[in-house]
């Protein structure tokens, strides 16, 4: 293709990334942009991140318009190296759609909607526009029925008597994330043979060894199953993969996810990388600054490592034990209920004693975590949190 233009695409971030939403354009077209410059910021199901550009130049269009979701791949965009004419422009766009229309993703591939709705621009007028952000909603939720797709103001009308009926009714549309995730999880529930093994830690000692040295500590569970996996996942480097396809690969590091509620109703599983030699302190404040950008929706892709189990805790809505679903890649996850007053045996005592325990469940999947190395995980885990190390 001519070196006069670039191509501006959905970027695939990831494996597991399909398509994008496009959040936000940071120029308008006919700015000029310097090479590596945030051109554009575009949402995953996990991140927001910015898709910076590749060269210097001037935006030369704007293909599609804020918040449409697309295919990786599709053509959002053209910035131009030097002066063109229009007609330059249109035969690089068409020149460039064609090239993907002769190569198509691949089968395992989410195929893109009809050309009209990926590459042309939605066309509404300004006034019709601004009736659709003030009642919350989007051009993408809007069906255009005029000559090539024009929103039309019957059509506007429609959409917002859709939405007020759906109000009235008490019925809510799933965002574009939450889709995403429920799909991932259909998928998964249908796809993955999950098994599940439980055990109840004496938590008791550790917590207080750890908040001995640490007073002002507030997530001494969190920070105690988190160093515990570290250990268990070095003990089974076996069971410290990820599924890629139908084959398996090492996660490289010691790392886990922490399975974060947001406040528009999705979870995020933000992870946690490995720091040898970490500071306890230094831990704990890590931790609460990735689980504050995972409940403002803020992550980014330094907050997506690979891992191969998440930690999913319920115990601060006095959840006793329960069972979470394992989310591929990933081979495991950890449920983890409140801490509850048991008695437990001492045998220098010869008698029953008042102790904080934890009920936890180890989640399998069991293509590849037989229950004879769950179980030994698990038992790894458990006599790491009991030592009552603050390591």
């Amino acid at each position: 293709m001519s070196k006069q233009f670039e191509a501006v695409t959905i970027p695939k971030w990831g494996i597991e990334m399909t398509h994008g939403r496009i959040v936000d354009w940071r120029y308008s077209e006919g700015e000029q942009i310097a090479a590596g410059a945030e051109l554009v910021d575009i949402e995953t199901d996990k991140i927001v991140n910015s898709f910076e550009a590749r060269v210097s130049g001037s935006l030369a269009k704007i293909l599609v318009p804020e918040g449409e979701e697309l295919p990786v791949g599709t053509l959002i965009g053209v910035l131009a190296m030097t002066d063109f004419q229009q007609a330059e422009l249109e035969a690089f766009i068409a020149t460039h759609n064609l090239v993907e229309a002769r190569n198509p993703e691949p089968a395992s591939r989410v195929e893109a909607p009809a050309r009209e709705e990926v590459t042309a621009p939605v066309k509404i007028s300004p006034a019709l526009k601004r009736k659709l952000e003030k009642a919350g909603l989007s051009t993408g939720d809007v069906t255009g029925t005029g000559p090539n797709g024009r929103i039309l103001k019957e059509d506007v009308d429609r959409a917002l008597a859709h939405t007020e009926a759906d109000s009235v009714s008490g019925a809510k549309t799933l965002s574009a994330t939450q889709g995403r995730i429920a799909q991932a999880l259909v998928g998964a529930q249908n796809s993955v043979p999950l098994f599940h093994i439980q055990r109840r830690l004496n938590v008791g000692p550790a917590i207080t060894a750890l908040k001995r040295e640490n007073p002002n500590l507030k997530s001494a569970i969190t920070l105690l199953l988190l160093n515990g996996l570290r250990a268990a996942l070095a003990r089974h480097p076996e069971l410290n993969v990820q599924f890629e396809g139908d084959t398996v690969r090492a996660v490289p590091t010691f790392n886990v996810a922490l399975a974060v509620s947001r406040a528009d109703g999705a979870v995020s599983a933000p992870v946690v990388g490995d720091v040898p030699g970490e500071a306890v302190t230094q831990l704990a404040q890590r931790v609460a600054e990735m689980v504050d950008r995972a409940r403002q929706g803020k992550l980014t892709a330094s907050d997506h490592l690979p891992a191969a189990i998440t930690i999913s805790n319920l115990g601060m809505y006095d959840v006793a034990a329960f069972t979470a679903m394992v989310t591929p890649p990933q081979v495991m996850v950890l449920s983890v209920g409140r801490v509850q007053i048991q008695p437990v045996w001492n045998d220098d005592s010869q008698a029953f004693e008042p102790q904080e325990c934890l009920d936890i469940t180890l989640g399998c999947d069991h293509r590849w975590v037989n229950g004879a190395q769950g179980a030994q995980f698990l038992k790894t885990l458990a006599d790491t949190v009991q030592v009552g190390s603050s390591q």
